[in-house]
């Protein structure tokens, strides 16, 4: 049985682990952005575990209750952490989450809810000092807990200390190791969804047709008020791609309602 949590090197044919894929990469980048690991080691290890837990799915999985958009409401899901673990849990993990949002995928993209407009109305550059402040306050709060919590106080500290580093290494690393394309902008969707419409339009012509075609053959096996009504209906989306069309001419009303009878 093949591990799902493995890739294939298309280079050299070999199989690895994603947890290794996802550290080389990161040090690569890390080699080619001129940000070279300097002390900062166990940050390589946190970060490509916090990549993983982003690619199997589990970070939102486990963290879904504990992110929030706004600094309030972060502060409000922290006080009601209770202790000093949860509540260095809630900022550390609002944290990694502006971190990938900003490092992996440039920010939240460009609809913004209206809860978000009111709620962060400030530009990016503060959404990222918040990401900053809650990885100094995690680390803070790690530091007042048992000694076996001290390494990972000290690796929060540098991440709040060379977050833009390490925001910009992620960034080289989407696009050069995981094939992450720039996000589109409007525009360009909009001639996407354009073109797409348009290479479709000979098919949904042609499903429209066959459709109100099926509906007039119904009429004329049985030419009733209900059946016409069903035709017109039926000729509804064909109608709208064909706006000269009238199917109205084609299915006279029947006597009861004033027209003529259908003559074969």
């Amino acid at each position: 049985m093949q591990n799902a949590d493995c890739y294939v090197d298309l280079g050299n044919g070999e199989r690895e682990t994603m947890l290794f894929f996802l550290l080389n990469a990161l040090l690569q980048s890390r080699i080619e952005t001129g940000h070279e690991s300097d002390g900062d080691e166990e940050v390589n290890v946190y970060i490509t575990g916090l990549l993983h837990s982003i690619v199997d799915g589990t970070f939102y999985v486990d963290n879904g209750g504990r992110l929030a958009a706004s600094p309030l409401d972060v502060a409000q899901i922290a006080g009601q952490a209770g202790t000093v673990r949860g509540k260095a849990s809630v900022y550390r993990t609002n944290a990694d989450c502006r971190l990938m949002e900003f490092g992996l995928f440039s920010g939240c993209g460009g609809y913004v809810s209206l809860y978000r407009q009111a709620m962060t109305p400030q530009p990016a550059e503060t959404y990222l000092e918040q990401a900053e402040q809650f990885y100094a306050w995690a680390a803070l709060l790690c530091s007042r807990m048992p000694a076996r919590y001290r390494g990972l106080a000290l690796t929060l500290y540098k991440l709040a200390e060379g977050f833009d580093i390490y925001r910009q290494v992620l960034s080289h690393m989407g696009a050069n190791y995981i094939g992450l394309l720039a996000r589109l902008s409007a525009g360009q969707m909009a001639h996407l969804e354009h073109d797409a419409h348009q290479a479709a339009l000979p098919a949904i012509a042609e499903h429209a047709l066959d459709r109100m075609l099926d509906a007039f053959n119904r009429w004329k096996a049985d030419p009733t008020a209900a059946t016409r009504a069903a035709f017109l209906d039926a000729s509804g989306p064909y109608c709208l791609l064909k706006p000269g069309f009238d199917p109205a001419t084609l299915v006279p009303k029947p006597p009861d309602e004033g027209g003529n009878a259908n003559e074969n």
